[in-house]
């Protein structure tokens, strides 16, 4: 038992190492891109934490849900007439399902709360870290490109967009830690974190921020219950009315919309496109969708795919082949829309969300501190990586193989065995 708790620690570390890895830029620092072999990796230590604890436990529902996914995934390859072929098919099929086998892993880490703290507290320093080659980058360095879009800081050594993602999970468990400890030197990290972040100018991290103090108010607060809800719902009104208003936000649908002709192609932009036709290829083969591999996936960028091409995708900047750019991962909930349809896309958020909707049955009887310490990581954890995926691609981010993948699955089954009824 002890030699199995070791082996579970050692991989977890090593899932940690791979994915800090991931975040740096290959292209950058002169190195080749090994994404994919970092997939294959993890994949590897999924089996190997199989294998040494013998006795794998699921969840009964979460196992129905991916069983459900998956056999709708199938039938949406076979039926597909875009399908890229059974190999690349798979391919993209097993990287949308990474994290759900990745937190089965970290759900079998039977780690206590002492190691969990531990864990949350290294991940804290990592993003520290990160943020300081990120301001000496920004200041000695210079290898990122600052254009109207990007704020004070910006970094070619890392990948900027992941890393005010990553920025957000850290003020989350930096919160949390204030929460539990009442130490004010959490308080002098979170405003770090908070800099950074206003520093970055991404208004999609700016937003997350906004949305993670209004659930500390929610959730790590002693005030009136209404409080919480007449706060919470201005912090939430906020956040849609700065979306809403945002220049360049509408600006992006209404050239994308407005736009018609190949001459136009500069003004169209890739996220909103990716969305606009993923609805639109939801319903024209509903119940299904254009079928694994085949839309904002791995295997787009390896092989191309006739439907950027059928849908006028093609014609925009970083969609089409022609183009030293590509964006067509970076919008993982358009890619799962487009990819799999209406029905298996509901499937798929429930998956996604079942960490945050489980984890109040989980902290049971627990001291209210504790149960709405872990409450509160879970949620907003899983919240903010929700609302940053609309603009990321999910799956190869750092901050959600930790966040979801890892430390989701850790306090999900700590200290006793769980058994989803």
């Amino acid at each position: 038992m002890k030699e199995s708790r070791f082996y579970n620690r050692l991989l977890i570390w090593l899932m940690i190492l791979l994915g800090a890895v991931n975040l740096f830029n290959k292209s950058t620092l002169g190195l080749p891109p090994f994404d994919y072999a970092i997939y294959g990796a993890i994949a590897l230590l999924t089996a190997i934490c199989a294998i040494i604890n013998r006795k794998f436990m699921v969840p009964r529902n979460y196992l129905l849900l991916m069983a459900a996914v998956a056999v709708m995934m199938v039938l949406n390859a076979v039926v597909s007439k875009y399908s890229p072929g059974p190999l690349y098919s798979f391919i993209g099929g097993l990287i949308t399902f990474l994290p759900f086998f990745l937190f089965l892993m970290t759900y079998n880490f039977r780690m206590d709360d002492g190691e969990i703290h531990l864990f949350i507290n290294l991940f804290i320093a990592l993003v520290c870290f990160y943020s300081l080659i990120v301001y000496a980058d920004s200041f000695i360095l210079g290898t990122g490109d600052r254009d109207f879009q990007t704020g004070i800081l910006a970094s070619g050594i890392v990948r900027f967009g992941d890393f005010s993602s990553l920025c957000n999970q850290a003020l989350v468990l930096t919160m949390a830690e204030f929460y539990r400890t009442k130490r004010k030197s959490y308080l002098a990290v979170a405003a770090w974190i908070v800099l950074t972040i206003l520093l970055t100018n991404q208004l999609k991290a700016i937003l997350g921020m906004m949305l993670i103090f209004t659930g500390y108010v929610f959730y790590l607060t002693n005030a009136r219950r209404w409080v919480k809800i007449t706060i919470s719902s201005l912090g939430l009104a906020a956040i849609i009315v700065i979306l809403s208003v945002s220049a360049s936000f509408m600006l992006k649908f209404e050239n994308y919309l407005d736009s018609n002709t190949a001459e136009d192609a500069y003004a169209k932009i890739a996220r909103p496109a990716l969305y606009y036709r993923a609805f639109e290829m939801a319903a024209d083969f509903f119940p299904f969708g254009t079928g694994q591999g085949t839309y904002g996936t791995v295997p787009v960028n390896l092989v191309g795919s006739r439907v950027y091409s059928d849908y006028e995708l093609d014609k925009i900047w970083g969609l089409g082949d022609n183009t030293d750019f590509s964006f067509k991962m970076d919008a993982h909930w358009a890619s799962i829309l487009g990819e799999m349809g209406y029905i298996c896309a509901i499937l798929y958020l429930l998956l996604f969300f079942y960490p945050a909707m489980k984890v109040p049955k989980k902290m049971k009887g627990e001291k209210e501190t504790t149960r709405r310490y872990y409450i509160f990581i879970i949620r907003m954890g899983i919240l903010t990586l929700f609302a940053e995926s609309i603009v990321l691609a999910l799956p190869k981010s750092f901050s959600f193989m930790i966040i979801y993948a890892g430390l989701a699955g850790l306090i999900m089954n700590r200290k006793r065995q769980w058994t989803d009824r």
